[in-house]
């Protein structure tokens, strides 16, 4: 793995002109990082809102430095043109780290990074330090370096996403948790072994003695990975979840194993145990992430719209009890909707999938399971899970749908705000006699 170390003043004084590729949140920020900088820079975007739309081979000379946003696959001719070129070339992430004078950690993972990534930064806080959250979570690492929170004795927390790791240059980690992985983004990459390598260049980035926390299936991908100087390998138990207020969010699986890998790190860090407890008893979970929404009929539904892959819908199912009436589908990533399918079958009671992967994932399911449903739309599947359940309460509706939202909504909060308003509509509805 290739570390690459480069000094706030060094790269001032090196750059004068950057190219900046895509014209979305991240390379916006990095845009007026750039400015702010005093250098000058081209922002490059091929549909047309950025200074130019087409970037060649000719043009590589005209600029000292490179910065991609996520959306730039492995594969997409620009940055194989840069790449290739040997010059510097930096995600919207990196670059800014160039930047930022304070500690930086970082959070990985197929999942949970979002829920750990606000955990650290409220208990931080909490402790009376200067922390603010960044990266994949969604506030670009360059908007804060713009902010008054770039100072030294401050914390950015960065959600670090597969995307954002392709190009580690420019990182410098004071620690990092790598939560899990699992089956994730096969439609960006051609293998499990590329999704993990992609994840596994942030060890690179970690300062000389600072911890990094993985969780037991990242090294059951790579058991090498457990003998690295500094590692700290999580599994559940992080002996302070009977610390905990009985209704905190983080006592339940899967959001107590999101505690323990926190709490490996905090305590690695030295930091007062007292202000992680009340961060977790007071934190709010985010919106459709394993959310009850309503309870009725005998029938309990739960929204997990935020489960994008197998792993979390796996996680999601086993954190409930009772019988649970699993609403799957969604956009296709890619995966192996075989082994998914013997994974989830003797874990619910019924399947109601919809959506562009539903007819295929079906074919999966059915020679595993004897209940499988697909219906035309989101909301038919809502209400034929929602009859069913009634039928043989006690029981769980659970939305949480192991894909994309693309095919029917704009993203992952639209589908859960279509599904906590069909419930309630659903509410002694004649629909569903």
């Amino acid at each position: 793995m290739k570390t690459f170390h480069t000094s706030v003043g060094a790269a001032i004084s090196t750059y004068k002109r950057v190219a900046i590729f895509g014209a979305g949140v991240s390379g916006q920020a990095a845009r007026r990082l750039v400015l702010s900088l005093g250098l000058e820079l081209c922002l490059f975007d091929q549909h047309g809102r950025g200074d130019a739309a087409d970037f060649s081979a000719e043009s590589l000379s005209e600029f000292d430095a490179f910065v991609f946003s996520p959306g730039f696959a492995i594969a997409h001719p620009w940055r194989v043109l840069v790449q290739r070129s040997g010059r510097p070339c930096y995600s919207e992430l990196g670059f800014a780290a160039l930047h930022w004078r304070g500690r930086l950690l970082g959070v990985t993972g197929t999942n949970g990074k979002t829920t750990i990534t606000s955990l650290l930064c409220n208990a931080l806080n909490r402790a009376g330090q200067t922390a603010v959250e960044a990266g994949n979570i969604g506030t670009p690492l360059s908007e804060c370096v713009l902010g008054d929170a770039n100072h030294a004795e401050a914390t950015a927390v960065c959600e670090i996403s597969s995307f954002q790791a392709e190009l580690p240059d420019g990182l410098q980690l004071d620690g990092l948790i790598w939560s899990n992985f699992a089956e994730d983004h096969l439609d960006r990459y051609e293998s499990m072994a590329e999704y993990f390598a992609s994840k596994a260049q942030l060890l690179s980035c970690l300062r000389a003695g600072a911890p990094s926390v993985l969780g037991v299936d990242v090294i059951a991908f790579d058991p090498k990975l457990s003998g690295i100087s500094g590692s700290i390998v999580v599994d559940k138990d992080s002996g302070l979840i009977d610390r905990l207020a009985p209704d905190s969010p983080f006592r339940i699986s899967p959001q107590s194993t999101n505690f323990a890998l926190a709490a490996a790190l905090w305590r690695a860090l030295d930091r007062p145990v007292e202000s992680l407890i009340d961060s977790a008893n007071a934190f709010q979970l985010a919106a459709h992430r394993l959310c009850p929404v309503d309870s009725w009929g005998g029938v309990t539904f739960w929204n997990d719209s935020k489960a994008t892959n197998f792993h979390a819908a796996l996680a999601a199912i086993d954190g409930l009890d009772g019988l649970v009436y699993w609403i799957g589908g969604g956009s296709r990533k890619g995966g192996d909707f075989d082994a998914f399918a013997r994974s989830i079958a003797p874990k619910v009671e019924a399947v109601f999938l919809y959506g562009e992967v539903a007819e295929s994932l079906a074919e999966s399911l059915r020679p595993v399971h004897s209940c499988v449903e697909i219906r035309a739309d989101f909301d038919a599947a809502v209400v034929a899970a929602t009859r069913a359940a009634l039928a043989n309460s006690p029981s769980v509706v659970l939305l949480s749908p192991g894909f994309a939202s693309f095919d029917q909504f704009s993203g992952y909060a639209a589908r859960g705000k279509s599904f906590i308003s069909t419930v309630f509509s659903l509410k002694d509805a004649d629909r569903l006699k």
